[in-house]
């Protein structure tokens, strides 16, 4: 079995005390949280895939401001690098959703109340957390499950 590298871009929109995640449902009907963005195409700019990919799960034009942090995780077939970028939301949502597979929406979630949301990876909830309080992280994160 080859193992598949591939590069994830995703966004961390914060909205005053809120933070813009992506609604999932998995196939025995668990409800979770991710952030919006996903995979890069190999013809197409980091930035350029982020804002694709955030205005067909959310609706809304994002301008990235800045990297904020890099992870990495394994499954059985491939190694996913995903580069998180600090976005602001620029503009009216639009219409032209394109819902991920077991994506139901989005939702706005306290970050006051983030440790105990259904956010995954489990370890971005104290990260996202300790950013938003102005506390310093490591830009690598690592591994995260």
């Amino acid at each position: 079995i080859t193992m598949v590298l591939s590069n994830s871009i995703k966004a961390i929109i914060i909205d005053k005390t809120r933070l813009l995640v992506v609604h999932m449902r998995d196939a025995e009907g668990k409800e979770y949280y991710t952030l919006p963005g996903g995979k890069q195409n190999p013809d197409e700019l980091m930035l350029d895939a982020l804002k694709r990919e955030v205005r067909e799960e959310t609706g809304f034009n994002v301008e990235p401001k800045s990297l904020l942090f890099i992870r990495e995780g394994f499954n059985e077939k491939s190694h996913r690098i995903e580069f998180m970028f600090i976005c602001d939301i620029v503009g009216d949502k639009v219409a032209d959703l394109k819902y991920d597979a077991n994506q139901i929406g989005t939702k706005w979630i306290s970050i006051d109340n983030i440790l105990h949301e259904e956010l995954y990876p489990v370890e971005m909830r104290n990260v996202i957390k300790r950013h938003f309080l102005g506390k310093s992280n490591d830009i690598y994160l690592g591994e995260m499950k």
